[in-house]
């Protein structure tokens, strides 16, 4: 915890702050201009972007824009400008999820935020210009999802996350907006019981044999309209989704989940 500010009392009633006429050391003077000095080294220029990140979006029927779906694209558009100030992300990658994520065809190319060839002094005005560049990388993104294999590979989408070039500094920070209602050709989540721990061990196990796990070292995965499909998830199914997702996140591909942007 940070301790509050307080002001130390000079001892013996000695005034502080005034050299002593005389005195050996540095004087008054030399003092200041020595502490001006040392302020003046701590600007390095104007403060930079650094983190790599990735959105991933929901193609799949879940996320239509109606009653009936978690609203994909007003949870992008309402989340991703945030995230993007958050997390100081200098890249921003996309992936889609799709009955077939790693095969899909759709493809955004990645956006350098914060461009090191653009000299200006003060970086706001050009990180609002790019930062909407990349929100329309985002919607096209989610589009081509929705049009081409629409489906909900979601541990795919991860996949299509953890190729995409890294280099930043620090985590790596991957929104995703979707339910996690994972259903592809091999695996729907909506018929496996989650209630027990066997339950959700044999549900683990049937969606990643054959398929493997993303490689994502260093990575906080956050997510956005989990488990919502249009109201119609039962409150302890949610509970039941959320502890399968934790050992599917969490244990097999060892990344730190945040829910801190909402449903």
């Amino acid at each position: 915890m940070r301790k509050p500010h307080t002001t130390a009392r000079p001892r013996g009633g000695r005034r502080t702050g005034v050299p002593r006429p005389g005195a050996a050391g540095v004087t008054g003077m030399t003092a200041v201009a020595a502490l001006l000095v040392a302020s003046c080294g701590t600007f390095d220029g104007p403060e930079r972007l650094s983190a790599d990140c990735a959105v991933v979006v929901d193609g799949s029927g879940s996320g239509a824009d109606g009653d009936d779906g978690f609203r994909a694209k007003e949870k992008l558009k309402a989340t991703l400008p945030r995230f993007l100030a958050d997390q100081k992300c200098k890249y921003l990658s996309y992936a889609p999820i799709t009955s077939a994520s790693v095969a899909s065809s759709c493809q955004v190319p990645r956006i350098d935020i914060d461009p090191d060839d653009d000299q200006r002094s003060d970086r706001e005005p050009l990180w609002a210009q790019t930062r909407v560049l990349a929100a329309a990388g985002a919607d096209k993104m989610l589009d081509c999802a929705r049009q081409r294999q629409p489906g909900s590979d979601v541990l795919g989408g991860l996949d299509r996350a953890a190729k995409v070039p890294r280099d930043g500094d620090g985590t790596y920070h991957v929104l995703v907006i979707s339910d996690f209602e994972q259903a592809d050709p091999d695996f729907k989540l909506s018929k496996y019981r989650l209630a027990t721990q066997a339950q959700r061990d044999t549900a683990v196990n049937a969606l990643v044999t054959g398929r493997g796990l993303p490689a994502l070292p260093d990575t906080t995965v956050h997510r956005v309209g989990f488990a919502m499909r249009g109201g119609k998830t039962t409150p302890e199914r949610v509970e039941q989704m959320d502890q399968f997702w934790q050992q599917v996140l969490e244990k097999e591909v060892k990344v730190d989940v945040d829910d801190g942007y909402g449903a």
